[in-house]
């Protein structure tokens, strides 16, 4: 057991952020997280926070999981210092979603599982995504006894193409499956991306079935450490139109989609699509400036809130 006291740390809004999805809360207060092959009970109460693991294994490894020697108070008032102009309706939002979303930090995970849980994500709500990373681990994942380790590379691609059947995958089944064997063919190893630049690393990791641009940089954020990374889904562009573009911006998207389709009533999803993920990236590059090296945790204090029931009222 080992205790600390350490500000900017919400456990459960950590876990809640759409960055992991093996962990639970049997009971308020106490929460157990896994990664890889290994297990963490871990209590909070304010900013004193118990770790149920010995003083070593936190040193080795949830230390660095938790990002707990980045010190989070220089975002926030960096934050601070570039959100006051009240006439900004972009830098106001950003001003309640770091207020809302401080505790956030970003985990550092396995690359691997980073990979196939971001592939599982694709077009799941989060509680299929759990119950289907789940299914792989008592499938293929190492036996602890009452729990499972997340699945290697190797078990996955020795099961066969046919060896996913009957986990609800769907069509991710194909893209497990030859992700597994092409991980194992290119002598992959996760701990190597963080040697590669973001961008390398990103246009290798698109070379992996069933893995875009998003993906991608979600497992460059959430599990390379390239805390510069800013993955962008439907909630994302939604904050990005709506509030990062003028008015006079959305008014020539919006006229060319009518002419180009020759309608006027446009879904907003349609509406959100018609910009290209380099496009999202120009905006956010214009938008998050101030904020280059850390914009992935920006995203995480922006998605967070958008998600929030605060963020509408």
């Amino acid at each position: 057991m080992y205790t600390i006291k350490i500000d900017y740390f919400d456990f459960k809004r950590i876990m809640e952020s759409g960055q992991v999805f093996r962990f639970y809360e049997p009971e308020q207060g106490k929460y157990v997280v896994y990664s890889g092959n290994r297990r963490l009970e871990l209590r909070q109460n304010g900013n004193e926070v118990t770790f149920l693991c010995s003083k070593a294994e936190y040193d080795e490894y949830w230390e660095t999981y938790f990002d707990l020697k980045r010190d989070y108070g220089k975002v926030i008032k960096l934050a601070a210092e570039n959100c006051n102009d009240q006439a900004d309706r972009g830098k106001l939002f950003l001003k309640e979603a770091a207020a809302y979303s401080a505790g956030i930090r970003i985990l550092k995970q396995d690359v691997w599982e980073m990979m196939i849980s971001f592939i599982i994500s694709q077009q799941k709500q989060i509680p299929s995504i759990r119950k289907c990373i789940e299914a792989l681990c008592a499938r293929f994942g190492e036996n602890h006894g009452d729990w499972y380790g997340f699945p290697t590379a190797k078990a996955i691609a020795s099961s066969g193409p046919d060896g996913l059947k009957g986990l609800s995958l769907g069509y991710r089944e194909r893209y497990i499956y030859e992700t597994s064997v092409k991980y194992l063919a290119d002598g992959f190893c996760g701990d190597s991306l963080a040697e590669m630049s973001y961008e390398a690393a990103k246009k290798y990791l698109c070379t992996f079935s069933g893995i875009g641009e998003k993906v991608a940089d979600c497992v460059c954020l959430f599990g390379g450490g390239f805390t510069d990374a800013f993955p962008i889904d439907v909630h994302i562009k939604d904050i990005l139109y709506r509030e990062f573009l003028s008015d006079s911006e959305k008014k020539k998207v919006e006229d060319d989609l009518k002419k180009r389709l020759g309608t006027k009533d446009i879904p907003r999803k349609k509406l959100l699509d018609s910009i290209s993920y380099n496009g999202y990236q120009e905006i956010i590059d214009k938008a998050f400036s101030p904020y280059k090296g850390v914009r992935g945790i920006v995203q995480q204090w922006v998605f967070a809130f958008e998600t929030s029931d605060r963020a509408h009222i």
